[in-house]
C-alpha cells in the first residue's frame, strides 16, 4: 500500500493523486516508461516518482525489467479484467433502457454484434405498455443488414464486414428490408453521417424503429441501443426527443466503459417518415 505519512511527498490525498496520475501514463501507445520519464510527464520531483513507482511495483500494479523500465503489472492486468466484467454494457444499460420504455412507452432494446461477427444478438428487452410482435427478442439473432440497431451497429463496423455483407444475400425479412447492395451502401452513410438509424417494416410489419451506437476507440460499434413501436405512434418530433434520450442514456454507459457515442444530427428529421415498399 501506499505510505500514509508526508514523508513520501505529500499527504495521503496528494499521493493517491500522483500514484493514479503515474499509472495513467501506461496506455497503448507509451506502456513503457523510465521513473525520469515518468517524473518529468507529470511534473513530480524523481525521488518522489521513485518511491510511489516502487510501491505499485510491489504492490503488483507495475513491474520493471532489467533496463529498468515499468509496464504495467499482473494487478493492473487482473483490475481491468474484474472492471470488465462488472462493467459490461448489458449490466449498465438495463437499467437506463427501462427508465426509456418507462418513459416513451415504447420498446427498449440492446443489441451486439454475436460471436461470429455475422449478425445481431438481442441481450435487452423492455416492453411498452402496448405489447407488438417484434422480431427482435432477447437471444434471438438477426440479419446485420435488417432493421434500425441491426443498421446502426453495421454502419460503424469494418470495411471488410460492410463488404462481406453487401456481397452476400440480402433476404427480404419484411416487405421494406433494404435488398439492393447499392442502396444498402448508401444507407449506411447516411447512418454514420448523422449517428443514428431508423427503419420502417424492415423487420415486421406496421413497426418502426430508432438506434444509435456506441463506439469503441477506433470507432467501431461494440452495441446499440434503441426503441421500436407501432407505425401510428411515428411522429417526428416525437423521434427528435426519443433519439435526445436514447443518446444522453448511450453516453450515460459507454463513458463508464470507456467507450463513446457518434455525434448525433437530428437535421434529417422535418416530416413524418413513410415506409418504403421497394428496395
Amino acid at each position: 500500500m501506499l505510505p500514509m505519512s508526508r514523508g513520501d511527498g505529500g499527504s495521503t490525498p496528494q499521493l493517491l493523486e500522483r500514484a493514479f496520475a503515474l499509472l495513467a501514463l501506461f496506455d497503448a501507445e507509451r506502456p513503457e516508461w523510465t521513473t525520469t520519464e515518468a517524473a518529468r510527464a507529470i511534473d513530480l520531483p524523481v525521488p518522489t516518482a521513485h518511491r510511489i513507482l516502487g510501491v505499485l511495483e510491489r504492490e503488483g500494479f507495475l513491474s520493471r525489467d532489467d533496463e529498468k523500465r515499468f509496464t504495467l503489472g499482473h494487478e493492473a492486468l487482473r483490475l481491468g479484467q474484474r472492471a470488465v466484467a462488472v462493467l459490461s454494457v448489458e449490466r449498465l444499460a438495463k437499467p437506463l433502457l427501462e427508465r426509456l420504455a418507462a418513459l416513451t412507452d415504447e420498446v427498449a432494446l440492446l443489441t451486439e454484434v454475436n460471436d461470429r461477427g455475422d449478425g445481431v444478438v438481442c441481450r435487452v428487452r423492455f416492453e411498452s405498455s402496448e405489447p407488438i410482435t417484434l422480431s427482435v427478442a432477447p437471444g434471438r439473432e438477426l440479419p446485420l443488414y435488417a432493421g434500425a440497431s441491426q443498421k446502426a451497429l453495421l454502419a460503424f463496423m469494418p470495411n471488410d464486414t460492410v463488404d462481406a455483407v453487401c456481397r452476400g444475400q440480402l433476404k427480404a425479412v419484411c416487405r421494406a428490408t433494404i435488398t439492393r447492395p447499392e442502396r444498402l451502401r448508401e444507407h449506411l452513410e447516411e447512418v454514420r453521417r448523422r449517428g443514428w438509424a431508423i427503419s420502417f417494416e424492415e423487420t415486421d410489419n406496421d413497426v418502426w424503429g430508432i438506434a444509435l451506437p456506441i463506439v469503441d476507440d477506433r470507432g467501431v460499434a461494440v452495441a446499440a441501443v434503441g426503441l421500436a413501436g407501432p407505425r401510428n405512434r411515428l411522429d417526428a418530433s416525437q423521434v427528435r426527443h426519443q433519439l435526445t434520450a436514447l443518446h444522453e442514456a448511450a453516453v450515460t454507459v459507454a463513458s463508464r466503459l470507456g467507450y463513446q457515442v457518434p455525434r448525433l444530427d437530428l437535421a434529417p428529421i422535418t416530416r413524418r417518415p413513410r415506409p418504403r415498399i421497394s428496395s
